[in-house]
């Protein structure tokens, strides 16, 4: 991760995460993880709503396809998914905001599997033009 953190920064983006937690939640995930990223806590998900991040049906929580998404995931990262905090239900996203506060480029998940690679956001952040 810190390799793709330090192409972010060259690209000119700051990462930040932001989970629907409260800020106490947020700062133990953060302590758990290891992640030494900005992590904002939105107990109520507005930030969910305002991007359009949509609550997932049974079938896009559950099914082979995310299943085996996760297992290799956890492989690959050797880290489980623990216990959820807020709406198990509530799918995310990803976003590069411009400095104006525009929606420069945008993926929404459509279902549990369906998460950005680092490589697809660095290139948008890139298209986006924000390095100085």
């Amino acid at each position: 991760m810190d390799h793709a953190r330090d192409e972010f920064e060259a690209a000119g983006a700051g990462l930040v995460l932001i989970g629907q937690a409260t800020p106490r939640h947020a700062a133990h995930f953060r302590r758990r993880q290891g992640i030494e990223l900005e992590v904002l806590a939105d107990e109520w998900r507005e930030s969910y709503r305002a991007a359009g991040a949509k609550i997932a049906t049974v079938s896009e929580l559950v099914g082979p396809k995310m299943i085996a998404k996760g297992a290799l995931a956890t492989v690959r990262t050797r880290k489980l998914q623990t216990r959820p905090i807020g709406n198990s239900a509530q799918l995310g996203g990803a976003m590069v905001i411009l400095p104006d506060g525009r929606v420069g480029w945008s993926h929404m998940s459509a279902d549990a599997s369906d998460n950005a690679a680092p490589r697809e956001i660095l290139a948008a952040v890139r298209a986006c033009g924000l390095s100085g």
